[in-house]
């Protein structure tokens, strides 16, 4: 029996280190908010990589966006289990999708590439759902497009963006995070020579990073390296598990590049406080 599956190897719920306090709302009745703010495993569990849920936790006060977060009662999407063909995808889908409904929510949004492809791709198969499902970088591109989201400070760095595969091949979301990089003060944004749909792949997810994690780590020396060779200070993604995967390639090579996720860039040219509260 299934108690909860995680990009942890079944951490239970209460061991989150992301979930309801005084930086978001916890729903609890339908209609309380507009967006729900799905964190994810790998944003929720690692203290390594909290700071993108809180961040975009972050980013979402400051632009007075009505929103909330599932907390410890947010499953996971089952984005690994659907990947290595664990049948129990579909139960865990279909539970998913009659706790999204029911919250009569506007938006589903999240940070995470597998979050986004296994719920606005994938659970079509199993259920409908009654929302628009947005990774963060599409909605922080339509709000500067709608003038909404005014990035100011500068940010004085060069960086490189990596394509999350779940985000990219799979999502054809590519142009939402460029138009984010390039509308950031100061930053210099170079493109590493393969990327977008001939991106390499980071080697995080689907599974291979735990099955197979010599492998993983030599893919993600290599797209380290690619970062490297354009003088990139800053190797930007926006996915929890490319964040996981691309720092193991950083520290096996002693890279000086600083694996950043693009709402740390964000937050920065908005004046706010990185990792912490407003």
């Amino acid at each position: 029996m299934l108690q909860h599956q995680d990009n942890t190897g079944g951490t239970p719920a209460a061991k989150k280190t992301l979930t309801s306090n005084k930086q978001s709302k916890t729903l609890e009745a339908p209609g309380a908010v507009d967006i729900l703010y799905f964190v994810g495993c790998t944003a929720s569990y690692d203290i390594n990589v909290k700071e993108v849920g809180i961040n975009t936790i972050n980013i979402f006060n400051a632009l007075g966006l009505k929103f909330g977060i599932l907390g410890k009662i947010e499953k996971c999407c089952g984005s690994v289990l659907l990947r290595i063909g664990d049948h129990e995808f579909e139960r865990l889908a279909a539970d998913n999708i009659k706790m999204f409904n029911s919250l009569n929510v506007k938006m589903l949004v999240t940070s995470c590439a597998g979050c986004f492809k296994t719920i606005k791709e994938d659970y079509v198969r199993v259920g409908k759902l009654n929302m628009e499902v947005l990774h963060t970088v599409e909605l922080m591109s339509r709000l500067i497009d709608e003038k909404k989201l005014i990035l100011k400070n500068a940010v004085p760095a060069t960086a490189t963006y990596h394509d999350p595969c779940h985000l990219g091949r799979h999502s054809n979301v590519y142009d939402a995070p460029r138009k984010v990089l390039e509308a950031i003060p100061g930053l210099e944004f170079r493109e590493m020579d393969r990327i977008r749909e001939f991106s390499r792949c980071c080697g995080a997810g689907g599974g291979l990073k735990a099955g197979f994690s010599d492998i993983q780590n030599l893919m993600a020396q290599k797209r380290v390296e690619d970062a490297q060779e354009k003088g990139a200070e800053r190797l930007v993604s926006c996915c929890p598990f490319c964040y996981q995967g691309l720092q193991i390639g950083i520290n096996a090579i002693q890279s000086p590049v600083k694996m950043t996720d693009i709402t740390e860039l964000i937050a920065l040219s908005m004046g706010l406080n990185i990792g912490g509260t407003p």
